[in-house]
């Protein structure tokens, strides 16, 4: 899951660019949105929700491995087990 997040977190800041890039030289495809935002604007937006769920798929899995690690045995299972080893 972190090589996925990596790739999408490399996905979404070259959007940022291509997303600034477009603000700056004013690039206008002819569209026009429901909210009339400039086509910059929405890969800019598009990215940050890319960078976010890129985020996620970060955190995430090494949570969910921290909690399947498991503790360590207590003594008395640990001398009941060498009691039947013996």
């Amino acid at each position: 899951m972190k090589r996925i997040a990596l790739i999408g977190a490399i996905l979404g800041l070259l959007l940022i660019a291509d997303g600034i890039y477009m603000v700056v030289s004013q690039y206008n495809g002819g569209e026009t949105q429901a909210w009339n935002l400039p086509d910059g604007w929405i890969v800019i937006i598009s990215a940050a929700v890319l960078l976010i769920a890129s985020l996620l798929a970060y955190v995430l899995p090494s949570r969910s491995q921290q909690a399947a690690t498991p503790a360590a045995p207590e003594p008395a299972i640990k001398a009941e087990v060498e009691a039947e080893q013996a």
